[in-house]
């Protein structure tokens, strides 16, 4: 089942952008970079481009890792709430 994204209009996106540090403004738009090319279609027969995959898949877990580590809202404690 693939999640259909919900487009976020410019403004909101510049306004909540300016308020992230650079490091992870940075990975988010490699790991949306690396999205865009990993879901184009590659032969299977071609060593260049399986090594250009291998390049891009290295590039989206290096963006997914700063993003994975940087707190949504680092003012608030991330706890289980139950």
């Amino acid at each position: 089942m693939s999640v259909s994204r919900i487009p976020t209009p410019d403004a909101v996106r510049y306004f909540s952008s300016r308020q992230l540090p650079r490091a992870v403004r940075e990975a988010a738009s490699a790991a949306d970079r690396a999205e865009l090319e990993l879901g184009r279609p590659v032969s299977p027969l071609s060593v260049e481009d399986l090594g250009d995959r291998e390049t891009v898949l290295a590039h989206w877990h290096r963006a997914d890792k700063v993003l994975a580590a940087t707190a949504l809202r680092p003012e608030q404690a991330t706890g289980v709430l139950s």
